[in-house]
């Protein structure tokens, strides 16, 4: 579903402020015709007058969201068009993975059989690298809370030594708060999606949805996002609860 246009934003929030067109115009320091101009879709206002009308009208960043969708194809600001500019600007995260455990959570010896299959030709010396890299990236990412849907085969397809380690792993990040799990039953299986799917939501309230595929990753433009959050909710439907998914990880400890 598309964001709606930005005169439609400015037109809602002017009036669920009380305030006309000139009056509006006379708190941002502009123009009734100016005003008149950006209500009818004419033209668009520079970025510093879209951020102070944001402001004005308390928009908590929808205004500058739709701004955004008209004059860039996209409702994220400029720094947080990059995966790891997403991750730095998220409080949240909800990703499903379908087949594996979601690299934030994997443990080191998990991350090194999955790179050893995904990257046969890579050197020793890249394969720690790459670990290191991925099994450390959670922890560079403090502010973040994650929630995660992916099956139990995640873990009982591993051998003993691997699983056991993942376990633990698993059960000391949901110990600490920032990480909620959800196991998909053997039994019951992902149709979708195909390829990870992550879901931010960054600090200024924007939605950011990313997929992760052989060749690199995707960012998602925010007319999908409608149909990419309900594959989100059909897999939290097939998981177990929280409370459930808890307990099968610490039967497999």
């Amino acid at each position: 579903m598309a964001e709606p246009p930005f005169p439609d934003v400015l037109t809602k929030l002017r009036e669920l402020n009380g305030l006309s067109q000139k009056q509006l115009a006379h708190r941002v320091h502009t123009s009734v015709a100016s005003a008149s101009r950006w209500t009818n879709g004419h033209s668009l206002p520079q970025l510093p007058m879209a951020e102070k009308l944001d402001a004005e009208l308390k928009a908590n960043g929808k205004l500058l969201a739709a701004w955004r969708q008209a004059t860039a194809g996209t409702t994220l600001p400029e720094w947080a068009q990059t995966l790891s500019g997403i991750e730095e600007a998220a409080r949240t995260l909800q990703i499903v993975s379908p087949v594996l455990v979601p690299g934030y959570l994997q443990s080191p010896s998990y991350a090194t059989t999955v790179f050893r299959s995904g990257w046969p030709l890579a050197s020793d010396e890249e394969i720690t690298q790459l670990t290191k890299l991925r099994t450390g990236r959670l922890t560079k990412l403090p502010r973040l809370r994650v929630t995660a849907v992916f099956p139990v085969t995640a873990l009982t397809s591993f051998d003993e030594a691997v699983r056991t380690e993942q376990v633990a792993h698993l059960l000391e990040l949901v110990g600490s708060g920032r990480v909620v799990v959800h196991l998909v039953p053997v039994g019951s299986i992902l149709v979708d999606p195909a390829s990870p799917l992550m879901a931010f939501r960054l600090h200024s309230g924007e939605l950011a949805i990313s997929s992760d595929h052989a060749d690199g990753n995707v960012i998602h433009v925010a007319e999908t996002h409608e149909r990419l959050q309900a594959l989100i909710t059909g897999a939290l439907a097939v998981a177990l609860p929280a409370r459930h998914s808890l307990e099968a990880l610490k039967d497999l400890a």
